[in-house]
């Protein structure tokens, strides 16, 4: 029987319908190599599909690139000139794409020589952080696809592979499935995955890290070691601060009388090993050169390895930089990059849009976690704890990539990349406060069908406890009413069994009714558990 107080909204549900409507719009409305560092990004993921695992292949300068063929050259080219040129007033990339579709294609000999294109900063990204691009690489490959084609359809499957993962964690976490839905759809968290880059997968893997943790502490009968280790493997390798996310090991599940060191090592020691192993196997290179280029200035001022030997002499070099550089920050204009400044900087959203979708965010995070006051704030100190690190781990990162010896402020901030902590960030503010809508509430036609169950299992009880008091009743009622017409004598034994067997027929049926409304609430209530729980 349809009810309408049934239908309930799915938060994984609605997240993958609006991240691929949405997505989609991006892709279409974003022009090749658009994107943050998209034209890094993709030359990395389309020299993965190539086999350059761990970039090997160099230029007479000593850069590392990938060789590209001819054909998708072309394309390539023909897009990051159009990107890098000074734009005049009325631009639009109407008349790009068709003069792109207009030109006369390369010609079929030419495709076994191959160009080679730096790399430019992303060489030190690990093939996790690009896994659906590269399958969508490959495809294309195998299709013969040129540029255009290729492009988009490692957008797509990014976008698609991405959205499944993020939905995977929002039907996983338990009581904040609707915050991270908000986290999940900011608009620089959706033009992330909308576009060849590794934001996206970084934030997918940190918040199918932090579900699994979370839902560990709250759900420890359902917690599963191995997926959670797995899951910290691949977070590390998307980006280098996503290897803080195995602080979030550190604390112990209820039930537990502590961490166990073999458990412990089991968490987070695949995760460190690897990332030591990518660190080393590539070199931690991260195109010095590039910022040689644009600054001018010698190559040991951007040399990572000169620059931990300064601060072993000058130990606080670094933290003055980081107060300096957040005393330099307009803090505001910061937040509204970690809501969203698409495109290369370029795309503003309308003001109002920052204030809405900031208070609309936070609304999100206010629930009600079933914790002792203990545990919510050993929750809530591991949490800030682990945002606290990111944070300065990524300007440490930023501090040896792209900031030169002799400054006094870090450079390379973007309000991108703090997007990952946000879920951390809601787990803190609701571990916290502690207080919100009871997400198992039920609608108005929801609570009065619960009173009308309620009603008939109290009749039914009633009905239990009176019915050998309601049998006699009946029988000195059939009996009297004999007794006026004596032409029913016959029927006394009739009437006596009649009103016997009604009786029994509703207790039986009262009694029915109760089992059934109790089977329906049970259902019910696993329902919920079930939807908060995945």
């Amino acid at each position: 029987m349809w009810r309408p107080w049934a239908l309930t909204i799915s938060p994984t549900t609605a997240f993958a319908t609006v991240s691929l409507l949405f997505g989609t719009l991006i892709i279409l409305a974003t022009p090749p190599l658009r994107g943050p560092d998209e034209t890094a990004h993709f030359l990395r993921a389309y020299g993965v599909a190539r086999g350059d695992i761990v970039p090997s292949v160099r230029d007479a300068q000593g850069r590392k690139g990938v060789l590209i063929p001819r054909r998708l050259y072309e394309g390539f080219d023909f897009f990051e000139s159009v990107r890098i040129q000074e734009k005049e007033a009325g631009f639009a990339y109407g008349p790009v794409f068709r003069a792109y579709f207009n030109r006369r294609p390369a010609r079929v000999d030419l495709e076994r020589v191959p160009t080679f294109v730096a790399y430019a900063g992303s060489e030190g990204y690990s093939p996790v952080a690009y896994l659906p691009q590269v399958a969508a690489a490959l495809m294309a490959r195998a299709l013969d696809l040129d540029f255009v084609a290729t492009f988009y359809l490692m957008r797509f499957a990014g976008l698609a592979a991405l959205t499944g993962l993020i939905a995977y964690a929002i039907a996983m976490v338990p009581n904040l499935a609707w915050a991270f839905l908000a986290i999940s759809m900011l608009p620089a968290a959706i033009y992330g995955r909308s576009v060849i880059n590794a934001d996206g997968s970084a934030l997918a893997s940190a918040m199918v890290v932090t579900a699994f943790w979370l839902r560990g502490i709250l759900l420890p009968q359902l917690h599963i070691l191995g997926p959670q280790s797995f899951w910290m493997m691949l977070c590390a390798l998307t980006k280098a601060p996503n290897l803080v996310f195995i602080l979030l090991g550190l604390m112990p599940l209820r039930g537990m009388p502590g961490r166990r060191w073999h458990l412990l090592a089991l968490t987070i020691l695949p995760a460190i090993a690897v990332a030591v192993i990518w660190t080393f196997s590539s070199g931690a290179d991260t195109a010095t050169w590039r910022m040689v280029e644009i600054t001018g200035q010698n190559l040991d001022a951007f040399n990572p390895a000169v620059k931990l030997a300064y601060l072993l002499d000058h130990p606080l070099h670094f933290p003055a930089a980081v107060i300096s550089a957040l005393h330099d920050k307009d803090l505001g204009e910061f937040w509204r990059q970690v809501i969203g400044v698409l495109g290369l900087f370029d795309t503003v959203l309308q003001r109002w849009v920052y204030p809405t979708v900031s208070v609309l965010f936070f609304c999100t995070f206010l629930t009600r976690l079933p914790l002792a006051t203990a545990a919510r704030y050993q929750v809530a100190t591991v949490a800030t704890i682990t945002v606290l690190v990111y944070i300065v781990v990524v300007y440490f990162v930023c501090y040896l990539a792209f900031t030169p010896l002799d400054e006094s402020t870090v450079w390379g901030m973007q309000g991108r990349y703090f997007v990952p902590i946000l879920s951390l960030v809601a787990i803190m503010v609701a571990t916290v406060v502690n207080r919100g809508p009871d997400e198992r509430r039920q609608s108005r036609p929801g609570r009065a069908a619960q009173r009308g169950v309620g009603n008939l299992r109290r009749g039914a009880f009633w009905l239990r406890m009176h019915r050998g008091d309601l049998e006699d009743r009946l029988d000195l009622m059939f009996r009297a009413g004999v007794g006026a017409h004596p032409a029913r004598g016959r029927d006394r034994a009739f009437f006596s069994e009649s009103g016997r067997a009604l009786v029994t027929g509703v207790t039986r049926h009262a009694r029915g009714q109760q089992e059934r409304g109790a089977a329906e609430n049970s259902l019910a209530g696993w329902g919920a558990r079930i939807r908060t729980w995945e």
